[in-house]
């Protein structure tokens, strides 16, 4: 589906993510838990949706769930360098992130904000998403208090997750009509399952209800407003139809949306799109045990060995959100090999068997995610054992793990 390049050796640079403080790796004193992010990868995914993209169009990277898992402002940076003209957030709290990191670039709020979020938004020059009646009542009580506000009006096309319906509009534009100060100056959407088909039948539905919010606003006098409805697969499958600004989201780090919009793409001549995965998730095996065989290893005793063994632990678990249930199913890669995860994962440890590659010894980088030598684990792979998508995978990896560009 995707393309791979193997991580850059080098020096590590620390990068400023959600953590309170800056942790430094090096040689010295290395973390048990690594998150690897190749800066490179997500600068080149970003230019190749840069090159599709024509001004006056504009690109927005997506970097909300401290950006996807690879660091927020690490991500931000990555983006705005690969070609990105502005950015999307979840919320107000990831926007001040950003700017208190030096991220100057126009920010986008893409959730939900209270009356004081509104109205710190101001003093941040970020622009919100409102999507009820409740939201941009908060946006006005912001205005009564003096704020300035730049408003995306995001409408209900078939998610049923946020948008303002047909019904609720007059009564959305009556209340942002009334508030000093608040600026009306985009109108967006959000596709359904244009990434869980190749019948985009309702995708192509969607995007008629949006043109008709579209005619209703410019005949209330909204036609200079930035209309935005395509993401990463939209961007992919329907070049051009991104109107005034694209969403980018998990293709700027270089996964493809899903194994349909792959499909889609080449049948319809457009898979050469050449995505770079950014993300590699490493430990060091803690220790190396014997086991001799008829023995059981972990909790509940689930893996017996069934011949003298050779066990790695792993100082990963859990709660650092590789989960229990890859227990028995998931491998890791060692000196270049697949390693079994045996027994149930722990809360902070998991054990894997390397009887087959007898030189492992404590200290060994261990990689769950990402390339090693000729092999690879890759976020499909485990989206498949735990029968989820590549989006959750990514963002599993907790404050545990210190993350680092490479």
């Amino acid at each position: 589906m995707r393309s791979s390049s193997s991580n850059s050796t080098d020096a590590h640079q620390e990068v400023p993510g959600s953590d309170p403080g800056p942790r430094t790796a090096g040689a010295d004193s290395p973390a048990w838990l690594r998150i690897e992010v190749s800066v490179a990868a997500l600068q080149r995914n970003m230019a190749l949706f840069r090159e599709r993209v024509s001004p006056p169009a504009r690109l927005l990277g997506v970097v909300k769930a401290d950006g996807y898992g690879h660091g927020i402002l690490l991500a931000a940076r990555a983006f705005l360098a690969g070609g990105a003209d502005l950015l999307g957030v979840h919320s107000l709290a990831e926007a001040r992130h950003l700017r208190e990191g030096g991220v100057g670039a126009p920010l986008l709020v893409l959730g939900p904000v209270t009356a004081p979020e509104a109205a710190a938004a101001a003093g941040l020059s970020v622009e919100l998403t409102v999507a009820s009646l409740a939201g941009a009542e908060a946006v006005a009580a912001a205005a009564g208090q003096g704020a300035s506000c730049l408003v995306h009006l995001k409408v209900e096309t078939g998610v049923y997750r946020q948008g303002v319906e047909q019904a609720e509009l007059e009564a959305v534009l009556a209340v942002l009509a009334d508030a000093p100060g608040v600026e009306l100056c985009g109108l967006s959407s959000h596709y359904a399952d244009i990434e869980d088909t190749t019948d985009h039948s309702f995708a192509r539905l969607q995007t008629e209800r949006f043109e008709d919010f579209v005619q209703v606003l410019a005949g209330r006098g909204y036609d200079g407003l930035d209309l935005h409805m395509s993401c990463s697969a939209a961007a992919i499958l329907w070049p051009g139809s991104g109107r005034d600004i694209v969403r980018v989201g998990i293709a700027g780090y270089g996964i493809w949306p899903s194994r349909e919009t792959f499909i889609s793409a080449r049948e319809a001549g457009r898979n050469q799109l050449d995505l770079c995965p950014a993300l590699s998730w490493k430990c060091s095996v803690a220790q190396v045990k014997e086991v001799p065989a008829g023995q059981t290893v972990g909790y509940g005793r689930t893996w017996k060995a069934p011949l003298d063994s050779r066990i790695a632990v792993l100082p990963v678990g859990y709660s650092d959100g590789y989960l229990r249930a890859l227990s028995g199913r998931a491998h890791v890669l060692i000196r270049g090999c697949r390693a079994p995860v045996r027994g149930r994962i722990c809360m902070n440890l998991c054990m894997v068997d390397v009887t087959h590659i007898p030189s492992v010894v404590a200290g060994d980088e261990t990689v769950l995610l990402g390339r090693q030598q000729d092999e690879e684990i890759t976020a499909e792979f485990l989206a498949d054992l735990l029968n989820t998508i590549p989006y959750e995978i990514l963002t599993l990896p907790g404050p545990s793990w210190q993350r680092v560009a490479v």
